[in-house]
């Protein structure tokens, strides 16, 4: 293919790419995008530079190159350093970190997956700091090309990857950036339709230069025996093997976003409670078990993986084995306690319902007021003004001076257990907290005498599963118990015939 060919097939095919999928869209007033071109020497990265550099005037582009060292050889660094040079020569600026032993040995489980976290973490992080305004999504343009695409696909294929993995790469993707940044960074693939031989080739017309990795030819990765034994052989039988691949990827994707939204739509259907982390309450999703059972057998794994990516969860790690076992589990009639899943995550049935939680976390919504381990880990104990309120979630605990002219005439009988009227006179500080362990208390009723508070939620009937967030007040003076909250008043908190500075405690629901 001579120069002009090559060069015109590519950049008709960047042109078409970034036409269908608004790789660089116009920005607010036509201010320059900031991309940042991930290049690790190797050829397809090179070429990738050195194509963005003809459209960056034209699509109103300023460009940064960013090369992560990943220390896995003696002459990694050289790659880093011809890197350097080429972004130098080209004007371009240049960021680049080297991976220390430590993350190396703490990706070592699955180097190649550990590695490739790594890789977009760093550059998330740097694309994320290059955004200066908030409608300036941080782009981060990577050189995956059609033989990745079909090297991919085919990998997802040999794993018994479900619908999602055969989709493949997308032109457009996701990450979340680096705390406190705008959110989330874009990550473009200009490439995705071009064969190798076609950046070859388009490197050799332009005189371009490139490193060769040697673990690029490493066999003990799984990617390296598809690329240089597999694929080659296949190829044999099947000449257009990347194309038909490729083909295939993009076919399934506007399935796999059929299914996604379907999959959405039922999770919604069955849902009965979601507690998201920004609430400040443990991440829980619970849902209707009866409902589950009547979903086809597809939308059941479907809602399944979609309620295990809302949590936060790599859907890589839910994988058929895990989603099965849980689907199964799940259309059966049988109760379950909390049962690790994925990550932090647990599941939890009971007959109509079943949740997936944090595993710290209650599994279902307690019916009560409740200081979930977020609440204990964050404030461990919290102040109660008088004539003020603490609000917990859904909960308000209020506080009120009163008089005891103004106690109601059946303040004695108190059908609701969740308020309480006590003696203000000897009280320091009110303070919320949880119980801790060997903890005792001086239950209303027993003439003074102590009870260790386990044995008291014991002869409550109180779950073992909502004790250790179970609402207390103490005195921050003396360190006493004196309201296990909706049980029971302490005898030293009792108001006594000539009391006349009174505390009414109440919890309600906003």
């Amino acid at each position: 293919m001579s120069f002009l060919d090559s060069t015109e097939l590519l950049c008709q095919i960047l042109r078409q790419t970034d036409e269908r999928h608004q790789l660089f869209p116009s920005t607010p007033g036509d201010a320059t995008r900031r991309v940042l071109v991930a290049v690790s020497g190797g050829a397809d990265s090179v070429c990738l530079l050195h194509l963005l550099l003809r459209f960056a005037s034209r699509w109103n582009l300023t460009l940064h190159v960013a090369h992560l060292d990943h220390n896995l050889r003696p002459d990694s660094a050289v790659d880093a350093t011809f890197v350097q040079k080429l972004a130098a020569q080209w004007g371009l600026p240049f960021h680049t970190r080297r991976l220390s032993q430590a993350e190396i040995g703490a990706a070592d489980n699955n180097l190649e997956a550990g590695l490739r976290r790594l890789r977009y973490d760093f550059l998330a992080n740097v694309a994320d700091s290059l955004a200066d305004s908030p409608w300036d999504v941080p782009t981060v343009a990577v050189a995956h090309n059609a033989d990745d695409q079909a090297e991919t696909i085919l990998m997802h294929v040999l794993r018994g990857s479900g619908l999602a993995g055969l989709v493949g790469m997308q032109p457009v993707s996701f990450l979340t950036g680096r705390a406190g940044g705008n959110g989330q960074v874009r990550i473009v693939r200009p490439l995705l339709d071009v064969q190798r031989t076609h950046i070859l080739q388009y490197l050799n017309a332009h005189g371009l230069e490139w490193r060769e990795d040697p673990s690029n030819r490493d066999l003990t990765f799984t990617r390296n025996r598809l690329r240089h034994q597999i694929i080659p052989q296949l190829a044999q039988v099947y000449p257009n093997l990347t194309g038909a691949l490729s083909r295939l990827g993009t076919l399934l994707s506007a399935e796999n976003e059929r299914a996604e939204r379907l999959n959405e739509e039922a999770f919604h259907t069955i849902l009965l409670d979601f507690t998201p982390h920004q609430t400040g309450s443990s991440l829980r999703a619970v849902m209707d078990r009866g409902a589950f059972r009547e979903l086809d057998l597809a939308t059941q794994r479907g809602v399944l993986r979609h309620t295990v990516a809302a949590m936060g969860v790599p859907l890589d790690e839910m994988t058929y084995e895990r989603t099965e076992s849980l689907r199964t589990a799940l259309v059966s009639h049988r109760p379950q306690g909390p049962t690790p899943l994925v990550g932090g995550i647990a599941w939890s049935a009971e007959s109509e319902r079943f949740s997936l939680h944090e595993k710290a976390a209650l599994a279902f919504p307690a019916k009560q007021p409740y200081l979930d381990d977020r609440w204990r880990a964050t404030f461990g104990a919290e102040s109660l003004p008088i004539d003020g309120y603490i609000q917990v979630g859904e909960w308000r605990l209020t506080c009120r001076e009163i008089k005891r002219a103004d106690l109601p005439t059946d303040w004695m009988k108190n059908s609701d257990p969740w308020q309480m009227y006590c003696n203000a006179w000897h009280i320091g500080e009110l303070l919320l907290t949880t119980p801790r362990r060997g903890q005792e208390f001086m239950p209303l009723g027993m003439g003074g005498q102590h009870k260790n508070l386990g044995d008291f939620f014991t002869d409550n009937k109180i779950p073992l599963a909502l004790r250790a967030g179970w609402p207390l007040l103490v005195d921050g003076a003396s360190g006493e118990t004196l309201w296990i909250c909706g049980l029971r008043l302490s005898h030293s908190a009792r108001i006594l015939p000539e009391t006349e500075d009174i505390l009414h405690l109440k919890w309600s629901k906003k």
